[in-house]
């Protein structure tokens, strides 16, 4: 029996997340997975968002846009007959959700281990700009797992991502707004310590691929470590990712033949085909015309 031809749309969905759908599919009481598509910006939304903000995004996560405003893949884990939880998720934000920190978090998230003091509330919330006066640059040291930590300036900024369980924040850091290589680091919210994830935003959506949404993946990379429920859904489905000697930790993402799923190529970021895109659109017109 030949395999069903997919879709353009279906193949550009399985192409961005290196066929973890269907491989997630095939594992034993995971269930319900689903992918919440988005149509994709254009040109002119991706520039208005870097002039708003005075950086540019780095290429692969601009075409990333250009091709699909984010999205967000969810699946569940059935713990007995009658109990299936949804528990694994991916989350890639609207671009317009890809929010600036204050810089009262910028500036006070040194790597000090006697900083025990979280955030006030208004810490979180979106600013283009602050009228605080910003300290010398903060010294660069060393993370959990040796990597250099981020030097911050006058000139740096700094965007949330993602919030993990309320414990740290995902965060892309421009340490110059003259740069386009923004780098991607945990933010730990109880030491303001950093730990870095990824060189590229290429990078880190290949990272959340390999980690097959696992809930709290970025965590593994953290000091406090995974909450004990999350550890062992690890230990269930991935057990490798675990191993002190987990070839993530060092950085030298260099996959094994029975992890095929942690590759990307950052030419699969290109447009939907027009006629599905417009489909889509006239779709949702209708809807909302209705």
């Amino acid at each position: 029996m030949m395999n069903k031809k997919l879709s353009p749309e279906d193949a550009f969905y399985e192409n961005l997340t290196l066929g973890l759908i269907r491989t997630l599919s095939n594992v034993p009481r995971v269930c319900n997975v689903t992918l919440e598509r988005r149509q994709p910006l254009n040109a002119c939304q991706v520039v208005n968002w870097e002039q708003r903000h005075c950086v540019y995004l780095p290429e692969d996560m601009k075409k990333f846009y250009l091709s699909s405003d984010g999205f967000i893949l969810n699946w569940s884990y059935q713990y007995a007959p009658n109990d299936i939880r949804r528990v694994g998720h991916i989350h890639f934000p609207h671009l317009l959700q890809v929010t600036l920190l204050r810089e009262n978090i910028e500036t006070t998230a040194s790597h000090s281990s006697n900083s025990t003091a979280l955030p006030n509330s208004n810490s979180d919330v979106m600013g283009a700009s602050s009228s605080q006066s910003l300290p010398a640059p903060v010294a660069s040291g060393k993370d959990k797992w040796g990597n250099a930590t981020p030097i911050i300036t006058a000139k740096s900024k700094i965007f949330e991502i993602n919030n993990v369980n309320e414990v740290a924040k995902v965060c892309m850091l421009y340490e110059s707004t003259s740069s386009n290589n923004p780098k991607f680091y945990l933010l730990e919210l109880s030491t303001l310590s950093w730990q870095f994830l990824a060189d590229t935003f290429s990078e880190y959506l290949r990272m959340a691929i390999a980690h097959l949404g696992l809930p709290y993946w970025e965590l593994c990379f953290s000091t406090c470590g995974l909450p004990s429920w999350t550890e062992q859904l690890f230990l269930l489905l991935a057990p490798h990712l675990l191993e002190e000697h987990e070839q993530r930790r060092g950085r030298i993402l260099n996959p094994a033949c029975e992890h095929p799923y942690n590759i990307i190529d950052p030419n699969i970021f290109r447009g939907k085909p027009k006629s599905v895109a417009k489909a889509t659109a006239s779709s949702t017109k209708q809807n909302h015309n209705k």
